[in-house]
């Protein structure tokens, strides 16, 4: 019988990975998720929790995108979207009604 050595998401606890390098990247985006939902929170008021913790998921999975239209190329977002969208990944808006 062989073993698998498996390792678990310190924040998420009903994840785990094969990698160790993957678990901790893992672990990074969801701690960045969680300090951008909280900043959003403090500084934007009418927003509610659920929505705070969307918009900080999104951009913490998305930073590298993000940083390429902060660093001058916005377009990058909507191509990527694009590609997205023709490959028959699922992209899903988030709705920022108060």
């Amino acid at each position: 019988m062989a073993v698998v050595t498996l390792y678990m998401s310190d924040r998420d606890q009903s994840k785990t990975f094969s990698d160790k390098k993957e678990a901790d990247n893992y672990d990074k985006m969801l701690e960045l998720a969680e300090n951008v939902s909280v900043w959003m929170e403090r500084s934007i008021e009418g927003l509610n929790e659920k929505q705070t913790e969307a918009i900080g998921l999104l951009l913490a999975s998305n930073k590298d995108k993000l940083l390429l239209a902060l660093k001058g190329k916005p377009e990058q977002l909507l191509e990527t979207e694009k590609a997205e969208a023709e490959s028959g990944e699922k992209v899903t808006p988030i709705s920022a009604s108060v």
